[in-house]
């Protein structure tokens, strides 16, 4: 009896994996397991997982509705342990690309957001008028803005800019090399100019900072600085990322004369 309800935990960890096309390799990646681990778990040697192991492998599967109340109950009955339902669910309550878009809108900074392969998908009136551009059409890669020959002559100090920002990519997508479309993105930014040779040269230094700072050349209001500021959101299947862009007292004086910022002083 036993060996049956390990076998089904086991079983549904390799069937949703499966079905999502990941690598037991990939599994343990988006979930931060070792991949001997997850092995140990699909094979049944595992018999004592604790509950955060099930959160992170739901998460990472994708899991909702019946098939992630399926997955929790045959953890409890290998287990005799509960998932805390309400911790685990509180991110799914949130469909989290519109909550980055309602912060982006109602924000008097220039912001935007990116969903979890980093395209931009949501930008106000502020950041379109900074970056003195029409509203994105098609998805638009972060990147892909950044390594724009236009682009790229507007950045001061722009190859280390664009070293900064490759390596927070390859960190943050790290965990998530098994998403469609990531492999036809990593084709597309390799026909960037510039891009294999920052690639090959640059590797992630750790998790990112929230914060750096880098200057842009307006047509109108001249040489500007500017720093980030970035809000990470993660649920169960989403991921989205908010970043305001204010910038020194200087910068934000335009802010204010533009109406982007309340006239009062800032503290």
């Amino acid at each position: 009896m036993v060996q049956h309800l390990e076998s089904d935990f086991a079983r549904l960890i390799t069937k949703y994996r499966q079905q999502k096309g990941m690598s037991q390799g990939q599994l343990a990646q988006a979930t931060r397991l070792s991949r001997t681990y997850i092995y140990h778990l699909e094979s049944g040697q595992r018999h004592n997982p604790s509950p955060h192991v099930a959160q992170l492998l739901a998460r990472a599967l994708e899991l909702f509705g019946a098939e992630k109340e399926q997955f929790y109950q045959a953890y409890t009955r290998l287990t005799g342990q509960l998932v805390d339902t309400e911790t685990a669910t509180e991110s799914a309550l949130l469909e989290l690309g519109e909550l980055a878009r309602l912060l982006v809108h109602n924000t008097s900074y220039p912001a935007h957001s990116l969903n979890r392969l980093w395209y931009l998908h949501s930008w106000n009136k502020a950041a379109l008028e900074l970056f003195e551009i029409a509203p994105p059409g098609l998805p638009l890669h972060l990147l892909e803005f950044v390594f724009d020959p236009h682009m790229r002559k507007r950045f001061h100090g722009w190859e280390h800019l664009a070293r900064r920002l490759v390596s927070d990519f390859q960190y943050n997508t790290s965990t998530v090399t098994h998403l469609p479309g990531y492999k036809e993105l990593r084709k597309r930014l390799r026909t960037l100019p510039e891009f294999k040779r920052i690639a090959a040269a640059t590797y992630p230094a750790g998790k990112p900072a929230p914060s750096f700072v880098f200057q842009i050349q307006h047509s109108q209001l001249g040489r500007l600085t500017l720093r980030t500021a970035t809000t990470v959101f993660t649920g169960i299947a989403n991921y989205s990322m908010v970043s305001y862009v204010p910038g020194d007292q200087h910068t934000l004086k335009i802010y204010r004369q533009l109406a982007w910022q309340p006239q009062e002083e800032i503290y």
